[in-house]
């Protein structure tokens, strides 16, 4: 994404990820620092009663916009590791263009080890890396009736190293996706060897006679064995079981909770 930006230069943008847990210094002060043209804070869904964090997104909103920053704001559930991922894929996916900044010392421990995860999982798909910002005054008390910040100033920000976490290649993923399409996450072998050659995760030979429509039936299963069912297993993302005569593909817990950030919902 090429635009022209505050310093009236055409430029990648300068991006930033944060979740909103009960701080609002140690997301503004870096954004600042850092001369971010937009941020993206994650709040919390409001599927938990009352988002106490609130207050404090309103305050960094309102501080950005002081400081002439575009802010923008995605949701997910504080405590679902695998919400917290889609929701950081999502916010990577539409910045992949630009410059990805991720503060990982926001939120809770859950959302910095999601953060961090994001980081090392999307890095091929975008310019991402995670910053530490290290506070001036940590605040041992909240006092809830003046909404006080767990901590206070920005006394340095430390970048941190990029490392690489691996994940499954789109083909892999769709194959889940068509997997998780089926009534509880199960297909048949044959059905999935007919989607995978209609979606063109899979390809053989042309068919002209009988004969050698068995052995493209055959290639078909050889293709879907060794180019989707055996990855995924060794993912440990689908399981095959044997009834009677039909293989029954499933999608393990592992596999469902991976599809939950790896695919993109249309």
């Amino acid at each position: 994404m090429l635009t022209s930006n505050k310093r009236g230069l055409i430029d990648t943008l300068r991006v930033h990820i944060a979740p909103v847990g009960f701080e609002v210094d140690r997301i503004v002060l870096p954004a600042v620092r850092k001369k971010a043209d937009r941020v993206w804070l994650i709040t919390e869904k409001s599927i938990h009663g009352e988002d106490k964090g609130s207050p404090y997104a309103k305050s960094i909103a309102r501080k950005l916009k002081e400081s002439n920053i575009d802010c923008q704001q995605a949701s997910a559930d504080r405590i679902d590791l695998f919400d917290i991922l889609r929701a950081l894929r999502t916010i990577i996916m539409r910045e992949k263009g630009n410059h990805i900044l991720v503060n990982v010392s926001v939120g809770s421990k859950i959302q910095a080890i999601a953060s961090m995860m994001a980081c090392m999982m999307f890095k091929d798909m975008a310019t991402i890396r995670p910053y530490y910002v290290v506070p001036e005054k940590y605040n041992t008390i909240l006092l809830e009736e003046k909404r006080n910040q767990e901590t206070e100033g920005m006394k340095d920000i430390i970048t941190l190293p990029e490392y690489k976490i691996e994940i499954p290649d789109e083909k892999l993923i769709e194959c889940m996706h068509m997997i998780n399409l089926h009534k509880d996450n199960k297909i048949t072998k044959r059905e999935l060897k007919d989607l995978a050659l209609n979606n063109n995760l899979i390809q053989v030979g042309k068919k002209d006679t009988q004969d050698k429509e068995e052995r493209s039936d055959q290639a078909a299963y050889m293709a879907l064995n060794k180019n989707l069912i055996e990855p995924l297993m060794e993912w440990k993302f689908i399981s095959v079981e044997k009834i009677g005569a039909r293989h029954i593909v499933s999608l393990t817990d592992e596999g469902i909770n991976a599809l939950r950030f790896l695919h993109e919902s249309k």
